[in-house]
């Protein structure tokens, strides 16, 4: 099945998630990732023109409400951030348990470890 860039004009177009446990063994296989907070960040190269979200929220992080507004935090701050972010990257971040926080904690937490996860890939790919 082909992926195609998002339509621009739509805000979260179902292209910009992952899902299925292929693809989210793939990206946890690499084991390139860094810790941000609560969060725990996972990147690899997707060879497409725009980066993919994938969430992992547990049950431990807490109830359904709970789980539910992080998932959907998250989601914000990846719509909101990711012209800022390296692009072409499968993204997926597992959050730990702790207590929800704002969006803007949330984005320093995420630019960090993608910028720090891009860097990785850049030194990665050079050897």
């Amino acid at each position: 099945m082909p992926h195609h860039p998002p339509q621009p004009n739509k805000a979260f177009d179902r292209s910009y998630r992952f899902r299925g446990r292929t693809i989210f063994s793939e990206v946890y296989g690499q084991r390139v990732r860094r810790e941000a907070g609560p969060l725990l960040v996972y990147a690899r190269p997707n060879e497409l023109d725009f980066s993919r979200l994938g969430l992992s929220v547990g049950r431990r992080v807490g109830n359904a409400v709970r789980r539910n507004r992080v998932k959907r935090l998250l989601r914000e701050t990846f719509r909101l951030n990711r012209h800022a972010w390296p692009t072409g990257y499968d993204w997926l971040i597992v959050v730990r348990p702790h207590d929800p926080v704002d969006m803007s904690r949330y984005a320093r937490h995420l630019a960090e470890a993608t910028s720090k996860l891009d860097e990785k890939w850049q030194k990665k790919t050079k050897n």
